[in-house]
């Protein structure tokens, strides 16, 4: 039987509306730039809002260009159609995996949910800053984890806050470069770390960049590259074989919170997945890839798929104590603060030097190594143990679905005399 194989992506392509040959003859002529999606034979077409010329337009690019360009957004608007490019794609292959309908309702629907277009504004009075991003956070609630959706709630209070502590009314037109400076300052005195920072400031910027793109901001100071402050790495441990073996072998019977716990932790120690995907695993997940036993998980923050092999350790932990089944799912804020126990009762007390900014100071502590575990500890220990294993760094990701080799590595926990003995002994000297 011949089959056809359908196109899970589509084809986008952007486009003035007014034909070329018309704008050719006045190239300073501006013209709506409309999206167009080809799929299955049909063909939707659908205005991005943003308006251009000839003379401005990278026909092959299909891009505004960005040298000698006369529109001082043009970065902002490219990575603007770039952004639609890429979730029309997105929708419309989760659309066919799920065999759902596609047609141009639902594609258009769709962009406008995305776009906030179906977002009913009271016009009687300008919307301000802060009803802007609520209504964007309403429309994005169901799409957001809700960890995420706190932590985009809170930058907003501490906006709010800085406004109402340095006199100044925050409105569309108030973030540039001296706002940047002084919420930076204002969320060092209020002794919040650099990461902290870095954090609340990439969340305004996702307010921001939203809000430009509708043109709400009519600031010519405002660049969106000024809300981007590099986080710094920060100290991060793991636990080697010898200490997962000592965790696997303490009998916690008479402590059964503490003992549930473990064997989620311990597993997601072997198969190298964030706690979303580890903590709550179902015996459905289970599959036989060559004979052998596997968890297939389709990751809840990328939707990637990976197939993690069942080691005899994780068979030793759901056939003793869980009838051949996966633990069951408890809250991560109980797993954080069990497995640091069961670490402190191990006398996992290592000091760790632990250095990071807070208030714009540096700082140095010495923590012992059990109250720095968590459920993020295991992902970390998974990738590293076995790159001290010298499996090959592309094998490991193949296992940990991680995209780059670059955030990998950010994962390798390994420093100074432990680094120089495993470069040593892959043989490079011998």
């Amino acid at each position: 039987m011949v089959k056809t194989i359908e196109n899970a992506n589509g084809v986008v392509r952007f486009a003035f509306k007014e034909p070329k040959k018309n704008l050719e003859t006045n190239k300073n002529k501006e013209s709506l730039i409309f999206l167009h999606f080809s799929y299955s034979g049909n063909r939707f077409k659908y205005s991005t809002g943003y308006k251009s010329c000839f003379a401005d337009w990278d026909f092959d690019k299909q891009r505004i260009k960005q040298t000698k360009s006369n529109i001082i957004n043009a970065i902002e608007v490219n990575e603007f159609l770039s952004k639609l490019d890429n979730v029309i794609k997105k929708e419309y292959s989760r659309l066919i995996a799920e065999q759902l309908i596609v047609n141009n309702d639902v594609l258009k629907h769709f962009l406008d949910n995305y776009l906030n277009k179906n977002v009913v504004i009271d016009n009687s009075k300008p919307i301000t800053f802060f009803e802007f991003c609520e209504n964007f956070l309403e429309l994005k609630s169901k799409e957001i984890a809700k960890i995420t959706f706190r932590s985009y709630k809170q930058t907003l209070l501490k906006v709010k806050n800085f406004g109402l502590e340095y006199g100044d009314k925050i409105n569309f037109n108030s973030f540039d470069k001296r706002f940047v400076v002084n919420f930076i300052e204002y969320l060092r005195d209020n002794d919040f770390s650099h990461n902290t920072i870095s954090k609340h400031l990439k969340n305004l910027k996702t307010f921001l960049v939203e809000a430009n793109e509708k043109r709400l901001i009519d600031n010519p100071n405002f660049s969106s590259k000024d809300f981007n402050l590099t986080p710094e790495e920060t100290t991060a441990i793991f636990l080697n074989e010898n200490e997962l073996k000592q965790m696997l072998d303490l009998d916690l019977s008479d402590k059964k919170h503490y003992e549930l716990a473990r064997d989620i932790f311990l597993i997601g120690c072997y198969i190298g997945q964030r706690v979303s995907d580890y903590n709550g695993l179902k015996k459905e997940s289970i599959k036989k890839i060559n004979g052998r036993d596997y968890f297939s998980i389709k990751q809840k923050k990328t939707g990637n798929k990976v197939d993690c092999y069942i080691t005899k350790e994780i068979k030793q932990i759901m056939d003793l104590r869980h009838n051949g089944e996966p633990p069951r799912k408890i809250l991560e804020k109980d797993l954080n603060k069990y497995i640091k126990k069961i670490g402190e009762i191990l006398n996992f007390d290592e000091k760790i030097e632990c250095i990071y900014r807070k208030g714009g100071k540096e700082i140095k502590e010495y923590i012992p190594k059990h109250k720095l575990i968590h459920s993020h500890t295991a992902r970390r220990s998974f990738c590293t143990n076995m790159y001290l294993k010298n499996m090959p760094i592309f094998d490991i990701m193949v296992f940990s679905g991680h995209k780059s080799e670059s955030e990998f590595r950010k994962y390798i926990r390994i420093v100074g005399e432990q680094r120089a003995s495993n470069i040593v002994e892959k043989g490079y000297f011998d």
